[in-house]
């Protein structure tokens, strides 16, 4: 009688929920390699991807097909992102997710609002010299040509926005309403947006209303907001990706978890890195802090409230805390001045 051939068991791969690939043998290149070199280039990648994307894509008919088709685009790369390169501090934020959804949806809603309200003002009354048109004391053509605005621009709103944030930390009013976003446990790509309505137009919307109606050029304001955009949600991406050189030229990951460290770092005042694009201003001005040597910075190991509020997954009871008709447990504060 014939022997019934061998076959071998078919090898299986998994992927895990960490991006991981698992099998029975060892490959020169394995995926777990991969995924560590890979985390070194990836940010860097899709910072030029984005952008680049969103300067090919300006006036394009898909624009009005697909509205915010770049920003979910970019939501969903940094989803994928947090599942590939997981953060080995990483907090479960799923109880979170629907007060997270709600508080982007109203915050994008108001700050439309917000700046349709004082955009269409200013037409009405100054239809002649607005957006390119001399207003207060220049026209687009005299503020030089468009390549210089545009890092002008940038450094304007980024220089605004610094202060602004700093101020948010330091000014006991402004405190109350930006503790909000201070209370997330771990950086996601869903509270990225997470913040109460006044606090977020605060930092969004005046500045760039301000540039429009001084007289810049509306593609350098389009790609100033353009920058922001993304820098602000890569610097809440939850995944283990690598700044390296990057962390002194934007507001990455590893930067933007100091920021958001439950211990406010000794010698600093209530928080550090509060440059929402650049460190630009935060090295200027005393504030920015990355320890570490060479590649590989410290992270801190708790991310959350410095003076110990924890999460709440009500939106409705973060929106009213600091209008005093809810309180929690502790009244929010700011954080006593490390020694």
């Amino acid at each position: 009688m014939k022997a019934a051939p061998i076959i071998a068991p078919r090898r299986l791969y998994s992927v895990g929920s960490f991006g991981r690939f698992s099998s029975g043998r060892t490959s020169p290149m394995s995926a777990k390699t991969i995924v560590q070199v890979s985390s070194w280039l990836i940010l860097p990648a899709l910072y030029v991807a984005f952008y680049a994307l969103h300067v090919a894509t300006n006036g394009h008919p898909i624009e009005q097909w697909l509205p915010k088709w770049d920003r979910v685009l970019l939501i969903l790369s940094i989803v994928v992102l947090e599942r590939i390169y997981t953060y080995r501090y990483a907090v479960s934020q799923r109880a979170m997710l629907p007060r997270d959804l709600i508080s982007n949806a109203v915050n994008l809603w108001v700050t439309g609002v917000l700046a349709t309200m004082i955009f269409l003002p200013v037409l009405a009354f100054f239809p002649d010299y607005f957006f390119g048109r001399k207003l207060f004391f220049a026209s687009s053509e005299q503020l030089g040509p468009l390549w210089l605005q545009v890092p002008v621009v940038l450094l304007i709103v980024s220089f605004a926005r610094y202060w602004i944030h700093r101020a948010q930390h330091e000014v006991q009013f402004l405190w109350e309403l930006h503790s909000y976003h201070h209370r997330v446990t771990d950086l996601t790509a869903a509270n990225g947006l997470v913040s109460h309505p006044i606090d977020f137009a605060l930092r969004n919307v005046l500045i760039f209303v301000a540039l429009g109606v001084v007289g810049f050029h509306p593609f350098a304001i389009l790609l100033a907001v353009s920058v922001t955009l993304i820098a602000a949600e890569f610097s809440h991406c939850g995944a283990d990706v690598k700044g390296w050189l990057l962390n002194y030229v934007f507001v990455t990951p590893e930067v933007h978890r100091w920021h958001h460290s439950a211990d406010v770092p000794a010698g600093h005042k209530y928080a550090v890195n509060y440059s929402v694009e650049f460190p630009l201003w935060d090295a200027a001005f005393g504030t920015f802090y990355l320890p570490g040597k060479g590649t590989a910075p410290e992270q801190p190991p708790r991310i959350g409230h410095p003076g110990g509020l924890p999460d709440e997954p009500s939106y409705l009871k973060l929106l009213l805390a600091p209008l005093g008709l809810y309180r929690p447990v502790s009244r929010l504060k700011r954080p006593e001045p490390a020694e």
